[in-house]
């Protein structure tokens, strides 16, 4: 890892200050790593992970970059509060410009099979986690100056899945729902904060290859692997890796994107064209 300060610069990004849900493992680490190697100052917000958050920040920092780990419950409407709170009053942040609302859970069953208990634990960190990251995110966006030069006040990423574009991969019912309901949720937030100067998009990503997958959902990876038509160079697999879905953020926080607000950014390696 090394902090590409220049490159930062060119999309706007240097200086800039994020907050991730969900930001020290598996995608979420792959975006707060990405992100801090572009010069932004990174709050890593975790619910468990403390151990993995403090390793993260601790990688950041050690290459020049600056991060901060933040303990909340995304589900949980006074945790998120108090999180906002604490970050703005922080003096390495004060305000928010990027928002990436990445937490996230997934589970697979039979809805014949799945309890009540289950449907409503998916939604509460898929669903409700979106929705409070984003309203918290809102609210000092809309009160914040834009930054000298900037179209937008700030930029809000939810992280979605192609299940919610098309039906998933069998036993993901509730998943599914839970993604439709982001994308939807993204839409109608972007047009809503757009006279506030706030932009607001998703990413869908395919499967993402990640340690344990082969053990846990190895025929479901190979599936994958057989329907995705865009072939990679060097023969590694084809399924989507967690740095594509940090890139997509990059994208869609960086000046690039300053005129694309309530899409949802694909990236599946060309899964949905099958």
């Amino acid at each position: 890892m090394a902090i590409e300060n220049a490159l930062g610069s060119g999309l706007g990004l240097l200086n800039k200050k994020a907050v991730i849900t969900g930001g020290a493992v598996n995608i979420g680490a792959a975006i707060s790593r990405r992100l801090a190697e572009l010069g932004v100052v990174t709050a890593i917000v975790y619910n468990y992970s403390s151990s993995a958050a403090d390793k993260l920040v601790a990688e950041i920092e050690e290459v020049g970059g600056t991060a901060a780990a933040f303990q909340a419950d995304v589900a949980d409407a006074v945790s998120m509060a108090e999180l906002f709170a604490g970050i703005e009053e922080d003096p390495r942040f004060g305000r928010v410009d990027i928002m990436v609302n990445n937490s996230g859970i997934f589970s697979m069953s039979e809805q014949t099979d799945l309890s009540a208990e289950e449907w409503q634990r998916l939604f509460n960190i898929n669903t409700m986690g979106v929705f409070l990251g984003a309203r918290e995110a809102a609210k000092l966006m809309k009160s914040q100056p834009a930054l000298d030069g900037e179209a937008s006040r700030g930029v809000i990423i939810n992280m979605a899945s192609i299940n919610a574009l098309h039906p998933g991969f069998g036993q993901t019912v509730h998943y599914d729902a839970t993604k439709g309901a982001v994308h939807a949720f993204t839409r109608s937030f972007a047009a809503e904060l757009g006279p506030h100067s706030v932009r607001v998009n998703a990413v869908a990503p395919g499967l993402v290859d990640s340690e344990g997958l082969r053990d846990t959902a190895g025929p479901l990876a190979e599936m994958v692997e057989g329907r995705n038509p865009l072939s990679l160079v060097d023969g590694s697999s084809p399924l989507v890796k967690a740095s594509d879905v940090a890139n997509a953020v990059v994208f869609l926080s960086s000046s690039l994107a300053a005129a694309v607000t309530g899409e949802t950014l694909v990236v599946d390696r060309g899964y949905l064209l099958t």
